[in-house]
């Protein structure tokens, strides 16, 4: 019997992360215990090297500022960030409050020169110098934001947010997303990275402890995050007799599957129609279901891009 294969090459994909080993590192910290609930994270941080070996404390209770961030986030991101392009007109970034001496200045500029941290202009002018807010803390708002800058996340559409059931917060008025951070925390709410208070609320302008940041940022960074199609990925299952209801039963199944697992689905504003499958992937390997005789193949190109092959099994 010839094997029909439907192939599904995620031209929408993009990459989030790095597969992450949070067993690789050892917690040396005194206030960290294995008890804790940002243990793991702190591990994966250390993995990735982005925080020190030597100091004796993580301070996981204090906030986290902008300039530790822009460290962090500049190790994790790594080889994932452009180089930046000296010239004889730019020599760097030039912020009133980051002297080229200081310890963060390398991880500010490099995140300055791809867009992620931005700073802000001193006087709300773009002719006044900019300051980068390095001692300040980093907000849930400004997380949220950074984050979808970093890993291009699409951003959900105001009425897909609305159809999804969203209550009235402080980021959704039940009309419209709250400015300035309103859509960035609705993205990641969907997917799975930030959510809410008991309340109902997700408080933007309140500051992240450090605890929180790790668990945050590795929860985003277990795996690699692609967006695809949802349209097409449902299409190819149908080509192989399977019903667009069915397979979507079966891939809202890979919750806790250890090669793709399945986050969300949403409109994003990049797209009017189509609906984005957020799906966080681990690894190669084949997903099968056998109940249906099919399987998902999910493997790398040769330019290291994912591929997910739908096959009938036999």
């Amino acid at each position: 019997m010839r094997k029909t294969i439907a192939s599904i090459s995620i031209a929408l994909g993009m990459m989030f992360a790095a597969g992450v080993d949070v067993n690789a590192a050892t917690v040396h910290y005194k206030d960290v215990k294995e008890s804790d609930n940002f243990y793991p994270s702190v591990q994966y941080l250390l993995d990735q090297k982005a925080i020190s070996r030597t100091l004796p404390q993580f301070r996981p209770y204090e906030n986290i500022t902008r300039g530790q961030v822009a460290s962090i986030l500049a190790k994790v991101l790594d080889d994932r960030l452009k180089e930046i392009e000296y010239t004889e007109w730019y020599s760097g970034a030039n912020f009133i409050d980051v002297p080229k001496t200081d310890q963060f200045f390398p991880y500010i500029n490099k995140l300055d020169w791809n867009g992620i941290m931005r700073g802000y202009y001193v006087n709300d002018s773009y002719s006044s110098p900019r300051a980068f807010g390095i001692n300040q803390p980093l907000t849930r708002g400004q997380f949220a934001g950074v984050i979808v800058k970093a890993y291009e996340i699409p951003l959900i559409q105001l009425q897909s947010y609305k159809d999804s059931g969203a209550s009235p917060s402080d980021i959704f008025n039940g009309n419209d997303f709250t400015y300035p951070w309103g859509q960035e925390i609705a993205t990641l709410q969907t997917i799975g990275i930030l959510s809410g208070y008991e309340d109902g609320n997700f408080k933007p302008s309140t500051p992240i402890k450090r605890s929180q940041f790790a668990n945050m940022l590795a929860k985003a960074a277990n795996g690699e995050l692609y967006f695809l199609n949802q349209n097409n990925l449902l299409n190819d299952f149908e080509h192989l007799g399977i019903s667009k209801d069915t397979a979507m039963e079966k891939i809202k199944s890979l919750t806790n599957n250890t090669t793709v697992k399945y986050l969300a689905s949403y409109r994003d504003v990049r797209y009017l129609n189509a609906v984005t499958m957020a799906t966080m992937i681990y690894k190669e390997g084949d997903i099968l279901f056998e109940d249906i005789n099919v399987k998902m193949a999910v493997s790398k190109d040769a330019n290291g891009m994912w591929k997910l092959n739908v096959e009938k099994i036999n």
